[in-house]
């Protein structure tokens, strides 16, 4: 029954997003597949090859399993939740000297670092933990609304929000310009659609797959660890 509402909950008339709050809040939670994640997920398909040998994961090891499959050697998952019954490394991203060093192919870290205030720490940790020539595949938001409560275990808060251009600036600062790879996700319409709490089922597949970099949704980044920064 709970199934059969949802879907009769759908919308078709656009009309009714001509209001001055959201038609649903929480972004559709429990209406579907958010928004955004089908642009996580096209930009992890994307970078898919650099997910192999020793994965790490923030939070949790969903997409290693998802687009790594069998190029996985070993999985681990990074949380500084200590209630995480998924995690294998207990760890603050703004502590680099906790940071295990050279000993990730790849780092999964998908809407993160609009998180966490010293953002460009948890990025230098980040590359520390990276074997040379190991990929950090990250994610973040661009337009999106302001996410509130304590989040990442009371230790973050929403603080950013990020372009391709900041996005590109933050990650070659550490990284080097010429190991960074930037793409933009989105358009107008789905813009639209996850302000207002919309969720995948109610778009076409070609509506979310349109890319108009005037509306930047969602930021992915690859990042590969050099031995010369």
């Amino acid at each position: 029954m709970r199934q059969r509402m949802l879907l009769l909950d759908r919308v078709s008339d656009w009309s009714i997003l001509r209001r001055l709050r959201p038609h649903r809040q929480e972004l559709g939670k429990q209406r579907g597949k958010y928004i955004d994640r089908f642009y996580v997920e096209a930009f992890l398909a994307r970078h898919k090859e650099a997910i192999y040998g020793h994965v790490a994961e923030v939070q949790s090891a969903e997409y290693t399993r998802l687009f790594g499959g069998e190029r996985i050697a070993r999985s681990d998952v990074i949380d500084i939740n200590i209630h995480n019954p998924h995690r294998t490394i207990t760890l603050d991203l703004t502590d680099i000297a906790a940071a295990p060093e050279n000993r990730f192919d790849c780092i999964i870290c998908t809407q993160t670092l609009f998180l966490i205030r010293d953002y460009t720490i948890a990025l230098r940790s980040l590359r520390k933990m990276l074997r040379p020539g190991g990929a950090l595949l990250a994610t973040v938001p661009g337009i999106c609304p302001v996410i509130h409560g304590h989040l990442i275990a009371g230790n973050g808060e929403d603080w950013w929000r990020f372009t391709s251009r900041s996005a590109k600036h933050a990650f070659a600062e550490v990284f080097g310009e010429t190991s960074v790879e930037v793409q933009s996700y989105g358009n107008i319409l789905t813009t639209t659609a996850f302000l207002h709490g919309l969720v995948q089922e109610e778009l076409t597949r070609q509506e979310l797959e349109y890319n108009d970099p005037a509306y930047e949704l969602l930021i992915g980044i690859s990042a590969v660890k050099t031995t010369v920064q």
